[in-house]
């Protein structure tokens, strides 16, 4: 039986979806990164050099934040393997990374986040019982 399945899977789903949520990030800022200098763009919404040169600048932040969240959601996965060796240390860990993806990507990292933050808790929260 194992006394922490319930972190173990909140943690694993939390950093499959925050996978999902960098590589959404990842695609998002890199399209807006490559259409900020089209002469469509600029001339449909009248955007001067400056706008264009500040999407520019927004898409490439964007990705790099995006590739941080998917670290930390490769993070979590390895997290959640490991949750039964130290589950104080590794519910504090779950906690940042839950609190940090969302400083980083936002909403795209709302269901990662709140799982993560929930598993963090329960990890640090629960008292599993001692069988003897």
């Amino acid at each position: 039986m194992n006394p922490r399945k319930s972190e173990f899977v909140l943690t694993l789903i939390a950093g499959i979806t925050g996978i999902i949520a960098g590589i959404t990030g990842i695609a998002g800022g890199g399209l807006l990164a490559a259409f900020s200098g089209s002469e469509e763009l600029s001339n449909a919404a009248s955007l001067t050099t400056a706008d264009s040169e500040a999407l520019a600048a927004a898409g490439g932040l964007t990705v790099v934040f995006s590739v941080i969240a998917l670290v930390v959601g490769i993070a979590l996965i390895i997290f959640a393997v490991l949750i039964k060796r130290n589950a104080k240390l590794f519910g504090i860990l779950t906690l940042v990374a839950g609190v940090g993806g969302f400083l980083l990507v936002g909403l795209l990292w709302i269901v990662p986040g709140i799982l993560a933050i929930i598993a963090g808790i329960m990890c640090l929260a629960r008292k599993v019982p001692t069988f003897e």
